[in-house]
């Protein structure tokens, strides 16, 4: 593919993302985002070398990330929308809630399950001191925000939220409650239900021999305010023999095996952190400023978008088993690369692959390998 039509679908895929942007603003994210999958790092010196004149790209860089124009949350939330506006018109929608932190700065991050990685879609970012005590606060205007705001053109009844057990708070499960969204998250072993008339910590309650799942049906939640949920428990030995166990909470009646394997698919927003952190070099991003530390993240998960899409379309053309033997191996159909990691190495191998990149195209919600 030429130089000249890479940039024109960079830059029709930047402008639905960040539509409000101005237009020197949405060059340089597409140049970085373009710089970042290729280097593989966030580290401003390593972006800055993938062009001819080192300074002056340096300087650049530096001027897109401390640039207060450009919003961070409203970048945020261009970036959710225009996800949201390309997602299948049926099917469940799979979104995670979670954390995830670089010393003392904080991502709070809402992920959309794409076979078995999670894209970010929405996120916002704080300082250690901003969160003492207000955490909870913070989570529940989050969700608000999202479903308010950001998703607004999908049917509620379609998502299904994720958590694991820092969001089990009354509170956070009021917010889902009315807004009618359906979640199964997992919740600390010390809280208490009331069963048969008596409240009981969750980690005394019985197993029936070699029981993997148990459903305990609607229970009362949380002795001090408490709250009617559905409650299920799993578990499994780990490599040295010991239980495991997960302590499930929904909204909706789902049997102990579905209310295990929808929380299990949580860990997939795991995955799309190590592919942010790990794959693109969010991890080596070294930016005290809060503000251009987010602006950072926003050049992360543009990248990962563009890669998802990608891959998607990939699996749909008919040389995609031969593309793909390039770059990974496969073994009784399983693959040791992830559709992200793969699309990073064959964008280094062939730049006509780029190609693929519409900015139109819906989201295969399933795509994987």
């Amino acid at each position: 593919m030429n130089q000249s039509s890479l940039t024109t679908r960079l830059g029709e895929y930047i402008s639905l993302v960040l539509p409000d942007a101005h237009g020197h603003q949405q060059k340089a994210v597409s140049d970085f985002v373009l710089a970042l999958i290729s280097a593989q790092s966030c580290c401003q010196a390593i972006l800055s070398r993938c062009f001819d004149n080192f300074e002056a790209a340096s300087r650049r860089l530096t001027r897109l990330l401390h640039n207060s124009r450009l919003a961070p949350d409203e970048s945020a939330r261009s970036h959710a929308r225009a996800l949201a506006a390309r997602l299948p018109a049926r099917g469940a929608v799979r979104l995670a809630l979670d954390w995830t932190t670089e010393e003392t700065q904080h991502l709070l991050v809402a992920s959309l399950r794409i076979g078995g990685r999670a894209l970010p879609l929405y996120w916002r970012s704080y300082q250690d001191t901003e969160l003492k005590e207000r955490m909870s606060l913070y989570e529940r205007q989050f969700v608000r925000t999202l479903f308010n705001e950001l998703l607004v053109g999908v049917a509620r009844c379609r998502f299904i939220l994720t958590a694991d057990r820092w969001f089990a708070d009354v509170d956070l499960l009021d917010v889902l409650e009315e807004l009618g969204v359906s979640y199964v998250i997992r919740t600390k072993s010390n809280y208490k239900v009331r069963i048969d008339d008596h409240w009981r910590r969750l980690d005394s309650l019985g197993w029936r021999g070699n029981q993997r799942r148990r459903a305990w049906g609607r229970v009362w939640y949380t002795e001090t305010d408490p709250r009617r949920v559905y409650l299920a428990q799993a578990r499994a030995r780990d490599a040295k023999g010991r239980w495991g166990v997960w302590h499930l909470l929904s909204n909706r009646p789902l049997s102990a095996l579905g209310m295990s394997r929808e929380y299990a698919r949580r860990f997939t927003c795991e995955e799309g952190f190590r592919d942010g952190k790990r794959l693109l070099g969010f991890a080596a991003a070294r930016i005290k400023c809060i503000e251009a530390w987010a602006r950072m993240f926003l050049l992360v998960a543009v990248a990962l978008s563009m890669l998802t899409q990608m891959g998607c379309a990939l699996l749909e053309d008919a040389a995609r088993e031969e593309l793909l033997r390039r770059v990974r191996s496969r073994r009784q159909a399983r693959s040791e690369l992830s559709l992200v990691r793969s699309m990073v190495e064959l964008l280094a191998q062939d730049e006509s692959l780029w190609r693929l990149l519409n900015h139109q195209q819906r989201l295969n919600l399933e795509a994987g390998f």
